[in-house]
């Protein structure tokens, strides 16, 4: 697929995201890690005709993640991949590196970017410059990817980002020494608008999107793909992120009778916009909500007007995909989660897999540990895995489906997801047609 480019809209978020990563955060304490002393199966292999300056015992990575704040509902499930992931890599003495001409473990140490920019800026600097990781991790949205690139392009060490929108990730690039596992916008939005096609509704959109940078980017691409499938676009226009009354926006979506709302908000301010709809009486016939609504437990706070909400899924059981590291396909890990953790499995299973996945890959193939030898491993990284086949474009990103799935009343769960739309990744089916929300007021 041809991926539009936004010229003006991307001088805006580069702007927005200069301001925010000038910004001075607290520094954050990192959660007690996942790291693990056993050692890890690896290659066999001659020493080096000149042994190394200095020795080392272990390989360290730096995992910045949003552990708490508004975002910590993305980073459940990662010190339990890890244990997994590293009880494999860690099996036997560790990854043989030639240079030390012995096997090492890797451990990983965790950071808290407190679901801020200017904290994860400043959390990944002192895992690189005090604790001497050998490579960056980072995850979960634009807030903690884009400043830990940028720390990683600063110092020239090797990075690997997972699950932000490429889209936004791109507007720190270009860049020499990150690499990302990511999806790209516009190709979410084509299931967003083939599950509204699924519908019969009046093809009024209306739109609530932040300041924020998915808000501009999306805003921006939906004005032109909505209007070319034959929607009409209703825009109140950004508003900050730290908007509490959205009566002027419902108000407005409102008066034109859309049937449709799009909208991209973190789980609190998505929550206050929903409740407030059906307070002044608006329930449209579709929602579609990026970002709030991944997690069952999400729409379940709810109660029951999360029934038939729409949004994009990071990944699902139902992707016929089977792990290149681990004993399990996607539906097998998720019954491995919901038995050990009692607990509906998170959506964020298949990013977490895949971060150890490309890891394992790319440093087996590392002779040294030098910045640029990790790096370029990374980048030559091309394999099947939880998510299928990737391997990293020109961009240095490797692109992973974000299908469009609706939350319904569940038999297990309170509410469990309906894969209800997937045209840019094929191999992924849909299961199931769209239902309108119940008693929506529009269109009648």
């Amino acid at each position: 697929m041809k991926r539009t480019r936004f010229t003006a809209l991307i001088l805006v978020v580069v702007l927005l995201l200069t301001f925010c990563l000038a910004a001075c955060g607290a520094p954050a304490t990192p959660p007690a890690g996942g790291s693990t002393t056993t050692p890890p199966a690896g290659n066999t292999g001659n020493a080096p005709a000149t042994p190394p300056a200095a020795d080392k015992d272990e390989i360290v990575i730096g995992y910045v993640a949003p552990f708490t704040g508004p975002l910590a509902c993305f980073t459940v499930a990662i010190e339990w991949v890890e244990a997994k992931c590293l009880d494999v890599i860690n099996a036997d003495g560790g990854i043989y590196i030639e240079a030390y001409d012995k096997k090492l473990p890797v451990r990983v140490v965790y950071g808290d970017s407190e679901s801020d920019a200017a904290t994860a800026t400043e959390v990944a600097t002192k895992m690189v410059l005090e604790t001497g990781v050998d490579l960056l991790v980072a995850a979960w949205t634009p807030d903690t990817t884009n400043p830990v690139a940028a720390v990683a392009e600063r110092y020239q060490i090797p990075a690997l980002m997972s699950n932000s929108p490429a889209d936004s990730w791109l507007t720190g690039g270009p860049y020499e020494w990150s690499y990302g596992v990511l999806f790209y916008w516009e190709e979410a939005l084509a299931d967003y608008i083939a599950a509204l096609d699924k519908v019969d509704t009046n093809k009024k959109v209306g739109f609530v999107f932040d300041a924020e940078v998915d808000g501009v980017l999306l805003s921006g691409y939906l004005n032109e793909m909505l209007p070319a499938a034959g929607y009409t676009v209703v825009d109140p226009g950004r508003f900050p992120m730290s908007t509490t009354d959205y009566s002027s926006v419902i108000s407005k979506l409102q008066s034109e009778d859309c049937d449709i709302v799009m909208a991209n908000q973190i789980t609190p301010n998505f929550t206050t916009f929903w409740q407030q709809c059906h307070q002044m009486g608006y329930i449209p016939k579709v929602c579609i909500i990026g970002k709030a609504e991944h997690f069952g437990t999400d729409v379940s706070a709810l109660g029951a007007i999360g029934e038939n909400l729409m949004s994009e899924v990071l990944w699902d059981r139902s992707f016929p995909y089977s792990s290149s590291l681990l004993d399990y396909t996607c539906e097998t890990i998720c019954e491995a989660w919901e038995t050990e953790n009692n607990s509906q499995f998170p959506a964020t299973l298949g990013y977490d897999v895949s971060t150890f996945e490309i890891l394992d890959i790319a440093l087996r193939n590392c002779k040294d540990l030098e910045p640029a030898t990790i790096r370029d491993a990374i980048a030559a990284v091309e394999y099947d895995g939880i998510y299928g086949h990737l391997s990293f474009n020109e961009d240095n990103v490797a692109a992973v489906p974000c299908p469009t799935i609706q939350w319904v009343a569940g038999e297990t769960w309170e509410y469990e997801k309906n894969l209800v739309a997937s045209v840019s990744f094929p191999d992924i089916k849909a299961t199931a047609d769209v239902a309108p929300i119940p008693g929506y007021t529009t269109g009648k």
